[in-house]
Parts: C-alpha cells; structure tokens; sequence
C-alpha cells in the first residue's frame, strides 16, 4: 500500500505552486490512475513520491520511505519518460541493456532474458536501440522497473504517443499484474483511457487534488457517452431525433452528435426514413471541470490576488459591500479613461513691496509750507575728465588707478606663475574720483607702492 500525504512542490516563490497538499491512497490488486492535464502535477507528483526531488510531504511504501527502503527497486519500480523516447543508449542492444542494469542492482542475468520474453522483446533482444520503435522502447523500459521483481509500479504516462495495439497490450499487462496482488499507479491525460485501464480515478487540476472517487462513479460525473454520425442528410436526421427527445448538436461539418439515443435506435430511424449514413459510432467525451469561483482583482504589478476581509469587516454588510470588490476580467477588461482633476484658478500676481531704500528714491518730495525757505539742493559733482595717457615707460601718477593682474599663487612644485603681457599690467587710465564726501575723508588715497 502507498500512501501520500501533503505533497507540495514551489519551483520559485511568488509563482503558483506546482503542487499543493496533495494526500491519496494507492491500494494493492488495483490500477490507481493519476489523471490531470499538461502541467497539472503528475510527473512532479511521482518524483517527490521517490524523492528525486526536495519538497513537502511524505509517501510511505509499506510503512516507509523511500530512502528507509531496504532494497527500493525489490520494491517500487518506477518508469518515468519525462518526453525521452529511447529507454536507453541508442547503440547498446536490448539484452545488453537489461543485463547491465541487473547487475546494477544485483539481480541474476537470467532475469532480463526472463523479462524479454514476458514483454514479447525476445525476438529482437540482439537490435540495438536505434532501430527500436516508440512502443518498443516503453516496452524495454516497463523490463528494467521489473527487473527487481517489484510489489508497485509508479508508471508516468506508459502509453502516450502509442499504437492502439502497444496501448492495448500495456492495459492487459497492467490490469493482469494488479490482479496479482501488485500496487499500480500510472499518470494519464485522457479521461477516456482512466476509464478503460483504472478501478479508482484521482483528478488533480493545477497541482491540487480536484476529486478521488471509484471508476463507475467518474464515468457517470465526468463522462458523457454520445453517438457520432455523419452523412449527407444530417438536417433532416436531427429534425426526426429532436422529435423523439434526443439531444442533438453539430460536430463538424457534415455530422451530428447525438446523446440519450442509443446506436441501434439512430440506424433503425434513419433507414426508416431513407437516410444514408456514413459514420454511426459510440464514443465518450469529458466534462468540464467546475471549480467555484473566487473574487480576483488585478494588483499593481499586473497579478491577480485574492481579497481577505477583516473579521470585524466580515461582521458588517455594509463594509463587505465597500470594502469586497467584483470580479474583474483581466483579459477583456478596458481601461477607463480616468476623471479629470479639478484645477484651481490660478491667483492674480501681486508686485512686491518695494524696498524701503528704492521707495525713498521714488518717492516724490514734500511741497515747502508758506513761509519757509528751502533747503539748498545740492549740486551735481561735475562730470570728470580723462586723464591724458602716460608717455611709455614712465608710471601713471598717484591720482591715476592702477589695476594690478590676478596671478596664481606661487607654488614650488610649478614653479611661479608666468608674468602677464605688458600691456596687461597697465589698465587704461580711468576719469578721476570725484571729490570724498565727508563720510570718506577719513579714507587713506591709495597710492602705488612701485612710485614710492
């Protein structure tokens, strides 16, 4: 017996996980079929199952582990494809390759000659691999998980890719080594092969488990039998049956499905009425999965994210109704234009107050009252004249300014700073000062100290 509980596999955070709390019971003279879409879970299931891959949870062959196993491949055989066609390399031959791995785990040689036979591989057990076919090598590869003689078998999708008949011989050798005493779990993807290979059906969807019921139970929720047919006057048959309670809907273009009528009874009304059929058969198609839906809003880094309420805002209907958004689309969803924001008028501009000096300037002066005499206004300092300019060779005088260069302070690493041109020692004369008032008649008269 296999037991599986709270298996759970994150391949990178902040990613949906690959599988989450996965717990399931595989019992001994049954056929267990782990069935899921692409990506549902299945392989990653199996590895965890074996421990070839680090996560949560735990799986018990018997009462243990996989790694407290005594001797695992006497055990749990294990067939894992993983989307590699060939069962080994592609230039050993069939024979070699099963009596290396025998040796591998210490079982005799005569076990791999024992194993071609009962696989139907013993006519070809000198070809080498490469020129083995697809449903031979899934074959070679069911030999070597057999190799150790194992109480289980984990098989990962056995017949994918298959013949009808390699499919077929691979449910009759699985049904026949479960009704042994044998513990089978294989993965698959059809609903339609669980039903005909597997006594007890578990559904995973996305990692987590979706449903565990019996084969007869999923057949009558997740199966839907319907009969095909074709011909040339599929109107006229769908108008007949719709009278006698059927359910009818297109499938393609010249036929129809039919369900709630039987084969016989659709071939019985159409020869009746001189119908001509081309195609009249039965098969079985799946029903979708329902699963309930939760409230999903877009976050701001594009995702979807779940809403959980407070418990004192789950208390009160009015804050849920606020605070509880609707599902939104993410795929068809529009983006609003967004409300345009009210702008405030813009203020009028005020000058600013003047300065308290420049409002003196401005300001016009008091009229004189009768009777009083002005004050005198005191004239205007005659404009100066240019100094004439200094012959060459003699410096300007005391009343003249001098405006010495600006060099670079000496350093001894540069060296002094190279003197400046002569003719940009000597500015230009300038007009002469006019005369110091009397807040600067302390001021000393600059002098030239090269004069001196």
């Amino acid at each position: 017996m296999i037991q599986t509980t709270g298996l759970t596999k994150v391949y990178r955070r902040g990613r949906p996980p690959a599988l989450l709390d996965l717990s399931f019971d595989t019992r001994p003279g049954m056929v267990t079929a782990l069935l899921g879409a692409e990506e549902a879970g299945k392989t990653t299931a199996l590895r965890l199952m074996v421990e070839l891959e680090r996560g949560q949870g735990i799986t018990l062959f018997g009462g243990r582990t996989y790694r407290r196993l005594r001797r695992p491949e006497r055990d749990v055989g294990v067939l894992l494809t993983e989307g590699r066609p060939s069962a080994g390399h592609p230039g050993r031959r069939a024979r070699g390759h099963l009596r290396m791995l025998a040796g591998a785990i210490g079982v005799p040689a005569r076990r791999a000659d024992e194993l071609l036979e009962q696989t139907r591989l013993a006519g070809v057990a000198e070809h080498r691999l490469r020129s083995f076919s697809p449903g031979m090598h899934r074959r070679l590869a069911l030999a070597g998980a057999l190799l150790g003689d194992p109480h289980a078998l984990l098989l990962d999708c056995p017949t994918e890719e298959l013949s009808p008949r390699n499919v077929e011989w691979f449910h009759s050798f699985l049904r026949s080594f479960a009704v042994s005493g044998g513990t089978v779990l294989v993965t698959t993807r059809t609903p339609q092969e669980a039903s005909l290979l597997a006594d007890r059906v578990i559904t995973i969807d996305h990692g987590r488990l979706v449903a565990d019921q019996p084969v007869t139970e999923f057949r009558r929720t997740r199966l839907h039998p319907e009969v095909a047919v074709r011909g040339p006057q599929m109107a006229r048959l769908a108008d007949l049956l719709t009278e006698q309670g059927a359910q009818v809907r297109r499938d393609g273009a010249v036929g129809i499905a039919v369900s709630g009528v039987g084969r016989t009874e659709i071939g019985e009304l159409a020869y009746r009425h001189g119908i001509l059929l081309h195609e009249l058969a039965d098969r079985v198609v799946e029903q979708p999965l329902t699963r309930p839906s939760r409230p999903v809003l877009p976050t701001a880094s594009g995702r979807s994210g779940h809403v959980q309420l407070h418990p004192q805002a789950q208390s009160h209907p009015e804050l849920q109704s606020q605070l509880q958004p609707h599902p939104v689309d993410l795929l068809s969803h529009q983006q609003e234009q967004p409300h345009p924001l009210p702008v405030a008028p813009l203020a009028t501009l005020q000058a600013a107050p003047p300065h308290p000096t420049q409002a003196a300037r401005t300001a016009p002066a008091p009229s004189p009252t009768p009777g009083q005499v002005p004050a005198p206004t005191p004239a205007a300092p005659p404009a100066p004249t240019p100094a004439p300019a200094p012959a060459s060779g003699q410096f300007p005088s005391a009343a003249e300014t001098v405006v010495l260069p600006r060099t670079a302070p000496y350093s001894p690493l540069a060296g002094p700073a190279p003197a400046a041109a002569p003719s940009a020692q000597l500015a230009a004369p300038t007009p002469a000062a006019a005369p110091a008032g009397p807040a600067e008649a302390h001021l000393p008269t600059p002098t030239d100290p090269r004069s001196e």
